[in-house]
């Protein structure tokens, strides 16, 4: 009886300390992207930067990219049927996750996390505070919501948050190389 006990005690412990470790993963990963939306807004004062060398769209054009890509995967992970979701492997995503970056100009972005064609500084505002609300509420999603990708497939709460930070770093390389090669013009 008392090695039952014992088992029992030691199985609960072992939950507990994954349980930790898997929401202390979390945190840190929403935490990094945080400190990424933050310096996305820091380019406020260059929003209207082009440089066709290095992209088409402005500086506002990939800041409210990102946010628009941060609320809308939130929104879908949201309205997610968990019981439906099923782990899959993904080659392509294992790539972006393993190497970090995804490639350049390989991807359109879909209409719905396309940016206006006038961004107002009052716009680039409401949508990074409800970027950064929207990350606060990700870690409070049950981890078996998700969202299907169309090339790098389905991502449950935490890949979904991973790739966030993924996509959010790719633009703001863009957006740093745009006003990089701008200075080297001046």
């Amino acid at each position: 009886m008392k090695n039952r006990i014992h088992i029992i005690l030691i199985f609960m412990a072992t939950i507990l300390v994954l349980s930790s470790a898997a929401s202390m993963k979390s945190d840190k990963a929403t935490s990094d992207l945080n400190l990424k939306l933050n310096e996305v807004a820091s380019y406020i004062s260059v929003r209207d930067t082009i440089n066709l060398e290095v992209s088409e769209a402005s500086v506002a054009w990939h800041m409210d990219h990102i946010y628009l890509m941060v609320n809308q995967l939130h929104k879908a992970l949201k309205y997610s049927d968990e019981s439906n979701y099923k782990a899959e492997s993904n080659k392509v995503r294992d790539y972006v996750f393993t190497s970090n970056t995804l490639p350049r100009g390989k991807v359109t972005a879909p209409e719905s996390v396309r940016p206006a064609e006038n961004l107002t500084i009052n716009t680039l505002k409401m949508h990074y505070d409800e970027a950064l609300a929207t990350v606060e509420k990700l870690p409070m999603l049950a981890e078996k919501k998700h969202f299907n990708h169309p090339i790098l497939g389905t991502m449950n709460r935490d890949e979904t948050i991973k790739f966030l930070a993924i996509h959010t770093e790719h633009h703001l390389k863009i957006i740093r190389d745009i006003l990089k090669n701008n200075d080297n013009k001046k």
